[in-house]
């Protein structure tokens, strides 16, 4: 700490814990922006879906921009958040099986 109480920031620290990016995306969008791109041309054959891939990519460095982590914090959300059948009935999620 130094002497006026501030707190500083090791950029070795910061470095070591900040997730593996590829190209400024997380590696877990980096792969399934890769996997939605080599699909897309398996069943159009045409490069220009490389297009495509460019603007998720452009996307998703948008979106990891501030927060490295903001594609798996909402497939985590998506998965374990998810709403059930009978919210409407009690308002809230119940998990009753019907």
């Amino acid at each position: 700490m130094e002497e006026n109480g501030s707190v500083t920031l090791d950029p070795l620290f910061v470095g070591l814990t900040r997730p593996t990016l590829f190209f400024g995306v997380s590696q877990s969008f980096g792969m399934l922006n890769g996997f939605v791109c080599v699909a897309g041309f398996i069943q159009t054959s045409n490069f220009k879906i490389a297009l495509v891939g460019l603007f998720m990519h452009l996307i998703g460095y948008i979106a990891c921009f501030k927060e490295p982590l903001i594609i798996e914090l909402i497939l985590m959300k998506s998965q374990k958040f998810s709403k059930c059948k009978n919210k409407m009935f009690h308002g809230a999620n119940s998990y009753d099986f019907y």
